[in-house]
């Protein structure tokens, strides 16, 4: 299980060093077997264009390595700025990849994702 805590907006900066901070994990991840990602967003899931293309570098990096979590969830508060307008924006990049839900309470993203997990073992 890969949990991350996120407060946004973002711009392609912070999202290029988060790319650099999961490349030494990519291997560790493909050495474990399957996997899942929770993040929870604070403050905003705002993020520019280019921090949108380097998350697809990312997910880029993920395919080329083998890796596709078994699940996405992306949780955020309803009152998270630019919820409404980013999680149909991350669907769509995760959409031919990996599956992907949105939750607005970690516990209920926290137990797909083991859900899914089970599932598998």
């Amino acid at each position: 299980m890969l949990f991350f805590e996120s407060t946004g907006p973002f711009d392609g900066e912070i999202v290029e060093a988060v790319i650099r901070a999961y490349r030494p994990l990519l291997q560790r991840l493909a050495d474990g077997g399957p996997f899942a990602h929770v993040s929870t967003f604070h403050r905003s899931m705002l993020a520019t264009p280019d921090a949108l293309e380097a998350f697809d570098q990312l997910l880029g990096e993920w395919r080329r390595s083998g890796l596709a979590p078994i699940a996405n969830a992306y949780v955020a508060a309803a009152d998270i700025e630019g919820r409404s307008l980013m999680m149909p924006i991350f669907a769509n990049v995760f959409s031919g990849f990996s599956p992907f839900r949105e939750f607005d309470r970690f516990e209920a993203a926290e137990a797909l994702a083991r859900q899914q997990l089970a599932a598998v073992e």
